[in-house]
């Protein structure tokens, strides 16, 4: 069974209900939006990271206009530096490609291995769409259930505020980054 459909079946599996969409394979997720492919959900980035000496790996889902801060957000998770993961761990831990990184693949981490950090600005959104670890689909499905599937498989989740975004919520606020679990 290809990497799509265990992902698939997997969602049926723990009685998710979710949309699927077939299309050209996207280049990146501002292709999904310039083609229109949006499917009345919030459209995400994506990114797979780790600290240097990879002991601890990242998925990060952000909305998709937003810039990814890796040194903010290595500043909040308490590590001096997060970069690019290698596609090899990639593969390893999430059974995913470069392209065609997305949060269901967490549901392939046996080993929970991978922590989640989601964009705040997602805590309270409907719908999402992502792959489901081809680039050539579109799987949507509500955020409070991707993150319960998440939660149930054993991973930790974070949400992270921007400073800027911090700033914008409260006046006057004296904490510098911030993360919830």
């Amino acid at each position: 069974m290809e990497e799509k459909e265990q992902i698939l079946e997997l969602l049926r599996q723990k009685g998710v209900a979710f949309e699927e969409y077939e299309h050209e394979a996207l280049a990146n997720v501002m292709d999904r939006v310039e083609k229109g492919l949006c499917y009345d959900a919030v459209i995400c980035k994506n990114l797979f990271v780790a600290t240097r000496k990879k002991d601890r790996v990242f998925l990060v889902m952000l909305r998709a206009e937003k810039r990814a801060d890796l040194h903010g957000l290595a500043h909040a998770l308490g590590t001096p530096h997060l970069g690019f993961a290698p596609a090899e761990l990639l593969a390893q831990l999430l059974h995913q490609r470069p392209g065609a990184v997305g949060p269901l693949g967490i549901l392939r981490d046996q080993g929970a291995r991978v922590e989640v950090v989601f964009d705040e600005s997602l805590r309270h959104v409907p719908r999402v769409a992502m792959h489901p670890s081809v680039n050539t689909a579109t799987v949507v499905l509500a955020f409070d259930e991707l993150e319960r599937i998440i939660r149930q498989n054993g991973n930790r989740i974070y949400y992270y505020a921007s400073p800027a975004e911090m700033l914008r919520k409260q006046q006057n606020c004296r904490k510098k980054f911030a993360i919830y679990s």
